[in-house]
């Protein structure tokens, strides 16, 4: 039930926040996903080499990581620019 309340207890500036974060990653998400296509069929012969060692997972497993990174970086900054420094 507090999980349900949580969202009415945040100030507006975590709700920013938290939504900004959210919009980067999905634009970043989107943009990786079409990149990680063009790529594949760009280099067939490198994604086949990766497909079958095992590479391919791991490679987009390390991009999405860094999409979400970013994401919870900007979230992160744009909450405290708006939370007042902490105020």
């Amino acid at each position: 039930m507090t999980s349900l309340l949580l969202p009415l207890a945040m100030e507006n500036g975590a709700k920013i926040g938290i939504l900004v974060g959210v919009l980067v990653f999905i634009v970043l998400f989107i943009k990786l996903i079409i990149g990680f296509i063009k790529f594949c069929f760009r280099h067939p012969i490198i994604f086949i080499g990766l497909l079958l060692c095992g590479g391919l997972g791991f490679a987009f497993n390390f991009l999405l990581a860094g999409v979400l990174i970013i994401a919870v970086l900007i979230g992160g900054l744009v909450t405290f620019i708006l939370g007042g420094f902490g105020n």
